[in-house]
């Protein structure tokens, strides 16, 4: 497994060490400044034959489905490799690497037999993650002369426009927090303690919420597990508790407590985007809805 590495770690040639029984080689470039700095790390694990790695292709569909590659029986070997350099990110990061991209590397398989070379097909592919893009139409009804109206919301829609940003970098956890703010700002009447009584208290916000929450559970299968987590009900208002549990949540973090997952951590960004996804849809409604209302106020 090789990844590429963002990194100001100088390094004037390849360095190899092994633990576990893999080997790491971490390779170094010359940046745009002259240095050489590492600039991609590989880990390596010789599996015994009896591992029986098989490839398989799935065609794209015509109803528009993907297509797709797996090794078959690599699956704990690949999330192994995956937490070994997780953890060779987080070490590293005291020799100035600032990112391992773990989350796109080049998997690489070595036959070293003829059943092997036959059950692989495929040695080597990368695969990585992303999201389309989404494209609205400018709306040309709020730019006229009455759009100094709207410079009250400046900082509630940077925080939204934050939100969306880190969502599609997949840094779900940041996401979450600055859609969160959003709410906060505009509900939590500047107290930071008993919001969750001062949200499902306030009949704004929860009618956003019902508004809103049929694009939520479209998603329910990926936030129920944190609907039963938090022994919350399928309702509007829960979903404004569960929002203000999770800020609590991601506001702290306990090393090796119970339920850790629930804590955020750099490393459990893709645990929160459903999380991340219905705060943007609440925050949607309830921008638009300010927008509007804005809009409306005399001169």
């Amino acid at each position: 497994m090789r990844c590429k590495v963002d990194s100001t770690t100088e390094l004037p040639s390849e360095y190899r060490f092994v633990f576990d029984q893999k080997e790491v080689t971490l390779t170094p470039s010359i940046n745009e400044e002259g240095r050489s700095v590492v600039s991609e790390i590989a880990i390596a694990k010789r599996i015994p034959e009896s591992a029986k790695f098989k490839t398989a292709v799935t065609l794209p569909g015509p109803e528009g489905t993907a297509a797709e590659i797996r090794v078959e029986g690599a699956e704990e070997l690949e999330e192994e490799l995956k937490e070994d350099l997780q953890f060779l990110e987080s070490l590293l990061s005291l020799s100035m690497v600032t990112k391992v991209r773990w989350d796109s590397p080049d998997r690489s398989f070595v036959p070293e037999t003829e059943t092997e070379r036959r059950n692989l097909a495929i040695y080597s592919f990368r695969a990585w993650q992303f999201y389309p893009k989404v494209y609205m139409p400018l709306k040309t009804h709020l730019l006229n002369d009455r759009v100094n109206r709207l410079r009250e919301l400046t900082v509630p829609l940077a925080f939204f426009r934050e939100g969306v940003r880190s969502f599609f970098d997949f840094n779900y956890i940041t996401s979450f927090q600055n859609f969160y703010f959003v709410i906060e700002g505009f509900y939590a009447e500047g107290e930071s303690k008993n919001q969750e009584k001062l949200f499902t208290g306030n009949g704004e916000l929860c009618g956003y919420a019902k508004m809103a929450f049929p694009q939520i559970t479209r998603i329910w299968d990926k936030l129920e597990p944190f609907f039963t987590f938090y022994k919350l009900d399928k309702t509007p208002e829960s979903f404004l508790r569960l929002a203000v549990k999770i800020r609590h949540r991601v506001h702290h973090y306990f090393h090796g407590g119970a339920s850790e997952e629930y804590f955020g951590n750099p490393l459990s960004q893709d645990f929160y985007q459903p999380i991340a996804l219905g705060m943007n849809l609440l925050c949607a409604h309830v921008l638009f809805g300010k927008v509007e209302t804005a809009m409306k106020k005399p001169s």
